[in-house]
């Protein structure tokens, strides 16, 4: 039952909007998919940091109503995040290696995300997306490119079973350049969509070891 509690929570954290809908989307060539993929691909792979601020959007197929809240966020490779809730409430998601750290003003928590198979995969979702890292995940994932004006998308539709029980996609935006992340959309199994904006990123810039701890 934990784990389902903190599933659900780890669901509505990473996903951004799509930029301006009034752009026709237009899905590029294979060849052109390959050289988006091959740039995202060599900008993540010269990122070492990445901070930014966020504003989080949950949108709940049986409430008309909104859901927003904004934060902080912090990743140092390979495999540390820090993804922290500032208002309306408290809420620190910590990924440091295999180690998940949770808190709230009220508890804390450590898990072994190698000890449950879709906690592990779902971690892996949120790093990957952040830094546009999973673009070649062909065993879990197949990849559309999508180009909006001058906005990029990539579309990731789940194939392994844990995932496909989740996520309908996962839309990845990227800036013009294709160097960064800028938001990443989530559209649940439920038809819930959850929506973040990453904004004042910098990378490469020095990050805080302690951000990652767990004290």
């Amino acid at each position: 039952m934990k784990y389902t509690i903190h599933i659900s929570l780890i669901t509505s954290l990473l996903l951004l909007a799509p930029c301006s809908m009034l752009l026709a989307q237009t899905k590029v060539t294979p060849q052109q998919q390959q050289q988006v993929v091959e740039k995202i691909d060599k900008a993540t792979a010269a990122m070492k940091t990445m901070q930014c601020n966020f504003t989080q959007t949950k949108k709940m197929k049986l409430l008309k109503k909104e859901m927003v809240s904004q934060g902080k966020m912090a990743f140092k490779g390979p495999n540390r995040l820090r993804w922290q809730y500032t208002s309306p409430y408290d809420y620190t998601f910590i990924l440091n290696g295999d180690k998940v750290f949770i808190r709230t003003s009220k508890t804390s928590q450590n898990i072994d995300a190698n000890r449950n198979k879709m906690f592990r995969q779902i971690a892996d979702i949120i790093l990957k997306s952040i830094t546009g890292g999973n673009l070649k995940s062909a065993t879990d994932f197949t990849l559309q490119i999508w180009k909006t004006g001058n906005t990029y998308s990539a579309r990731l539709y789940p194939k392994k079973k844990e995932m496909k029980q989740l996520y309908n996609v996962i839309e990845i935006f990227f800036n013009p350049q294709l160097t960064m992340v800028t938001s990443v959309k989530m559209e649940e199994k439920t038809g819930d969509i959850t929506i973040v904006k990453l904004t004042d990123t910098k990378i490469n810039a020095p990050v805080n070891e302690t951000l990652f701890s767990a004290k």
